[in-house]
């Protein structure tokens, strides 16, 4: 039951344009509504980030991932499926051609690229679902400083920007410390980072 509060905040939250610290299927992250330009550029403040650098979408099915995405390969939705069955290492993938998203500050823009992952996150999965739109997700540090690895060692600097820090799984560690990202290059596959 608590759960499911914590999903009903948070979505207020995100549905008045402000932004969220909250736990991801890697570290905590901060994010907001994926088309809500103001939060995705406070963002970029609250973590002192250069704008040239992009940020990842998170979705929680690939119906979303179609709305952002025209064309998937097929080696990409098998590598999406086995890792939603295998419960592995979270996958963020960056595609080509992204559709049209409220601001070109997530797209990369030496290749026009998009960097989306499809969580398995059971806490993630539900907000997305109930918010009706992806949502920005950035580990919650500042920028150039280590990422940290529970919600104790998120620094006060973050804290006290961010609007609602949801109030659930904070006395866990992280699984994983990053999600792996690979990279589409026509119809073959790009490890950025394992």
């Amino acid at each position: 039951m608590y759960f499911y509060k914590e999903i009903e905040k948070s979505v207020k939250i995100l549905k008045r344009g402000k932004c969220l610290l909250y736990p991801t299927d890697t570290v905590w992250g901060l994010g907001c509504d994926a088309f809500n330009l103001n939060s995705i550029e406070k963002i970029y403040k609250i973590k002192n980030r250069n704008i040239s650098k992009s940020m990842i979408i998170l979705v929680e099915n690939i119906d979303r991932l179609y709305e952002l995405i025209e064309y998937i390969p097929n080696l990409v939705k098998k590598i999406i499926q086995d890792n939603s069955i295998k419960k592995e290492k979270p996958i963020t993938i960056v595609y080509k051609k992204p559709r049209k998203i409220v601001s070109n500050l997530l797209i990369n823009s030496e290749d026009n690229t998009l960097a989306i992952r499809l969580t398995n996150d059971p806490f993630c999965s539900h907000l997305i679902k109930t918010l009706d739109r992806p949502i920005i997700s950035t580990s919650a540090n500042l920028s150039g400083f280590p990422t940290p690895k529970s919600f104790s060692e998120i620094s006060y600097s973050i804290l006290s920007k961010i609007d609602y820090s949801v109030n659930f799984r904070r006395r866990e560690k992280a699984r994983y410390n990053s999600s792996s990202i690979l990279k589409i290059i026509s119809n073959k596959i790009k490890i950025l980072r394992m």
